[in-house]
C-alpha cells in the first residue's frame, strides 16, 4: 500500500510528514478529549478538537487512505452537533470518540507496516450514528443499531480502496489527485490547508516532471467528479453528506493565506542526532586526554608561560566541550510528560471497569530525560498505573467506611536530580501489607519460612517483582497472572536504573523510579581493583564506606557486612572478576553499596579514584560479552577501562537464597 503509492524519495517526504503531524494531532485528540470530559462547556477545547480531526481527515484524504478519512468525516460530524449546541458531551460521546482516535490510529499503523489487515470498525460507525441522533446507547437495542447500519448502508457511496488505484496504471500524480477528487468537499480544507496541498502538488510536478497549473487540477476534477468506481467493503461518508463539487481554491487565495515557515523547530533525522551523539562522546574523550597532559605539563614546567597557556586552552575547551555536550544531549531529551501522555486514558479506562473514582495528578511533566529513555519507560509506567487502579485504589464503599475522600488519588511526579531523574507513581489507597505479601510468596514457593522470618519491610515490598508472584484474588484482564511487575523491574535494570518502593498500610504506596538522564554519556565511579581500573555507573551506587573489619561477619556462608541497622552481602570484585593475586585482606579496602532492584550489595575494592564521566563504548565483535562487564570506556591518560555491569555480577555472585537468609 505505502511502499506501492510513497516509492519516490520526494513521496516519502510527504508520507512520512503525514506520520509525524499526524501523531502529534492524536496526542493531542486523546489529552483534549480526557480534559473535555471535565469541562464540557469549554468551546474553545470542543472546535481544538473538532481541528485536529479534520487536519486529519484532510491530510489523509490528500494522501488518499480512503477508510481514515470515512471513520473521521463520522467524528466531525458528531463534534459539529456539539459545536452547534444540538447535542451535550456526555460519557458515551467520549468513549465512542476515544473508539475513533483508537481506530484511526491502529490505521495509520497498518499503513506504517504495508499490513492489508482489514479494520472493522463499522460497530463504531454505527455507534456515532446513534449518537448523531441525540440517543444514548444504553437506550438503544441491537434492532436499532441493525437498522441504523442497514439505513447506512443504503446511503452509503463506495470508492476504490488503495489497491483498485495502483492496478489502474496511473502515475502517482494521478493517484493522488484522484484521491483528492473523491474527499475534498468544499469549505473542507483551511487556507493553511490549502496551501500545503497546492506546495505538495508542487513538489509533485517537480518530481514528474510535469508542470500542472491549478486549472488543470481543477479540469481533472470535473472530469473526474463523475467517474464509476468500483465498490468494496469499506465504507465512507454517505453520499447526502458528500458533495462532489471542487474545492473553492484560488491562487490569489492560497497566496495570501500561505503560511509563514516556522523558524521554532525543524524536523531532524534521528540517525544524524545520534551521529552527533558519538561525535561529542570522542570529544569528551578527547577533552579528558588533554586535561591529563595539560596537568602533566603543569607539574613538570610550573612556571612555562607556555605551559600557561596551555592551561588556560585546556581550561577553554574543557568549558567549551561541556557545553556542546550539553547541547547535543538537549536534542535527544524530550519533556517526561511525553510518558505521561497515556495516562489520563488509562486511568480513566480502569476507573470505569472498576467502579472506582480515581482522579489523576501529574507533576513535573516540563522535566526532559532521553528519548530513548522514555520509549523503554513507557510499558513499566503503564503497567504500574493499572496496579495502582487495581491493587492500590480501594473501591468507593471501601473509602467510604475508611474515612477517606470517595475519589482516589494517583500522582505521577518527576524531579531532575544531579545526573538521575527521579520518577514517583503514588497512590493514596490501601497501601502494601508485608505480611501478606510475605504469606503470598509463601504459598507459592518462592520463598522458605526462615527467608520470611528474617526479611525486613523494605525486602518484603520487593516481593511483588519476583516472577510469578501476584496478591490478586482472581485473574482479570489487567491482573492475577503472576507477570509484569517482573519486567517492570527488568527494564528499568536494563536501563541502569533502580526502582523501590515506600508504602503504609492504609495510607497508600508510591514506587520510585531512578534512572540516568541519558545512556551515552554517564557518570563512573572510578575504583581500582589491584593494579586493574574499572568504571561503575553511579546511578547505581547507594554508598561509599571504608570496611570496619569487626563489621564483617559470615551469614550461611555469605559474607555480609552490617552498616547501621542494615546487613548487607558483600562481593569480593577482584575474585568475581577473576582478577590475578587476589587478596583475602579486607583492611584498608572500600566497601560501594550498590542497588540492583530488591537488593543492597557491598563490592569490594581496593582503591576509590573519583568520579568522571564516561563515555559507554561496545566491546566489539572479537570481545564480544564479558561476564559482568557491560562496556567499556577510555580515559583520559588513553588507557581502556571495563565498565562493570552491576545487575550481572550480583546475579552470577549470589543466590537469592543467601540474600533473603541475611
Amino acid at each position: 500500500m505505502a511502499a506501492d503509492l510513497f516509492s519516490d524519495p520526494e513521496m516519502q517526504e510527504i508520507f512520512e510528514g503525514f506520520l509525524v503531524e499526524s501523531q502529534e494531532l492524536l496526542d493531542a485528540i486523546s489529552q483534549d478529549l480526557m480534559t473535555l470530559e471535565n469541562q464540557p462547556d469549554d468551546l474553545d477545547l470542543l472546535n481544538q478538537i473538532f481541528r485536529s480531526f479534520h487536519t486529519i481527515k484532510g491530510t489523509s484524504s490528500f494522501m488518499g487512505f480512503n477508510s481514515i478519512v470515512g471513520i473521521t468525516h463520522h467524528a466531525e460530524d458528531l463534534l459539529n452537533k456539539l459545536r452547534k449546541s444540538e447535542l451535550v458531551v456526555n460519557q458515551d460521546i467520549i468513549d465512542v470518540l476515544l473508539d475513533v482516535h483508537d481506530i484511526i490510529e491502529i490505521l495509520i499503523e497498518n499503513i506504517q507496516e504495508d499490513s492489508d489487515e482489514e479494520i472493522d470498525y463499522s460497530d463504531t460507525e454505527k455507534q456515532l450514528e446513534i449518537l448523531k441522533s441525540g440517543r444514548t446507547l444504553d437506550e438503544t437495542n441491537d434492532h436499532d443499531i441493525a437498522e441504523t447500519g442497514s439505513n447506512e448502508n443504503k446511503e452509503s457511496e463506495t470508492f476504490p480502496d488503495d489497491a483498485s488505484v495502483s492496478e489502474s496504471g496511473e502515475s502517482a500524480l494521478d493517484k493522488v489527485l484522484n484521491y483528492a477528487d473523491k474527499f475534498a468537499q468544499p469549505g473542507d480544507f483551511s487556507p493553511e490547508e490549502e496551501s500545503m496541498i497546492l506546495s505538495a502538488f508542487d513538489e509533485v510536478n517537480k518530481n514528474f516532471d510535469a508542470k500542472v497549473s491549478l486549472s488543470d487540477f481543477e479540469n481533472h476534477q470535473s472530469e473526474n467528479a463523475h467517474s464509476e468506481t468500483k465498490e468494496i467493503n469499506q465504507k465512507v461518508p454517505n453520499s447526502k453528506e458528500v458533495n462532489k463539487t471542487k474545492p473553492s481554491i484560488s491562487k490569489e487565495k492560497s497566496k495570501t493565506h500561505k503560511p509563514k515557515a516556522s523558524s521554532e523547530t525543524i524536523r531532524v533525522d534521528l540517525t544524524r542526532v545520534e551521529s552527533l551523539m558519538d561525535l561529542s562522546g570522542e570529544l569528551v574523550l578527547g577533552r579528558n586526554r588533554l586535561a591529563q597532559i595539560a596537568d602533566i605539563f603543569a607539574s613538570e614546567f610550573e612556571n612555562n608561560d607556555f605551559v600557561r597557556d596551555l592551561l588556560e586552552t585546556t581550561d577553554s575547551i574543557d568549558t567549551i566541550t561541556s557545553d556542546i555536550q550539553a547541547a547535543v544531549m538537549r536534542i535527544r531529551m524530550v519533556p517526561v510528560g511525553k510518558l505521561y501522555q497515556k495516562a489520563p486514558r488509562i486511568v480513566r479506562d480502569l476507573s470505569k471497569e472498576f467502579k472506582k473514582k480515581i482522579k489523576l495528578v501529574v507533576k513535573g511533566e516540563e522535566t526532559e530525560i532521553d528519548r530513548g529513555i522514555i520509549e523503554e519507560l513507557n510499558d513499566p509506567l503503564v503497567h504500574m498505573i493499572r496496579n495502582s487502579c487495581d491493587h492500590g485504589i480501594e473501591g468507593q464503599d471501601e473509602r467510604k467506611e475508611l474515612d477517606k475522600p470517595v475519589n482516589g488519588t494517583i500522582t505521577l511526579d518527576a524531579e531532575q536530580e544531579g545526573n538521575n531523574i527521579v520518577l514517583r507513581i503514588s497512590d493514596d489507597g490501601r497501601g502494601m501489607d508485608p505480611e501478606k505479601l510475605k504469606a503470598k510468596a509463601l504459598e507459592k514457593g518462592l520463598i522458605s519460612q526462615e527467608q520470611a522470618a528474617q526479611m525486613s519491610d523494605r525486602e518484603a515490598f520487593q516481593l511483588i517483582f519476583m516472577p510469578g508472584f501476584s496478591t490478586a484474588a482472581v485473574v482479570s484482564s489487567v491482573s492475577g497472572r503472576g507477570v509484569g511487575m517482573d519486567v517492570v523491574r527488568t527494564n528499568i535494570q536494563n536501563l541502569k536504573g533502580m526502582i523501590e518502593i515506600e508504602s503504609e498500610l492504609g495510607k497508600g504506596s508510591t514506587f520510585v523510579i531512578k534512572l540516568p538522564l541519558t545512556l551515552a554519556i554517564i557518570q563512573g565511579l572510578l575504583v581500582k581493583i589491584q593494579e586493574e581500573t574499572y568504571a561503575i555507573p553511579l546511578s547505581s551506587v547507594v554508598e561509599v564506606v571504608s570496611i570496619n573489619k569487626e563489621a564483617v561477619s559470615s551469614v550461611n556462608q555469605q559474607e555480609v557486612i552490617r552498616l547501621r541497622d542494615d546487613v548487607y552481602p558483600i562481593i569480593r570484585l577482584d575474585k568475581a572478576l577473576h582478577t590475578p593475586d587476589s587478596v583475602d585482606e579486607l583492611d584498608g579496602r572500600n566497601i560501594v553499596v550498590v542497588g540492583y532492584g530488591m537488593y543492597r550489595v557491598g563490592f569490594v575494592v581496593d582503591t576509590l579514584l573519583g568520579q568522571q564521566e564516561i563515555v559507554i563504548k561496545s566491546l566489539g565483535e572479537y570481545l564480544g560479552s564479558m561476564p559482568g562487564i557491560a562496556g567499556s570506556t577510555i580515559l583520559g591518560d588513553g588507557h581502556v577501562i571495563m565498565i562493570i555491569d552491576v545487575s550481572e555480577l550480583i546475579e552470577n555472585n549470589l543466590s537469592s537464597a543467601n540474600i533473603y537468609n541475611i
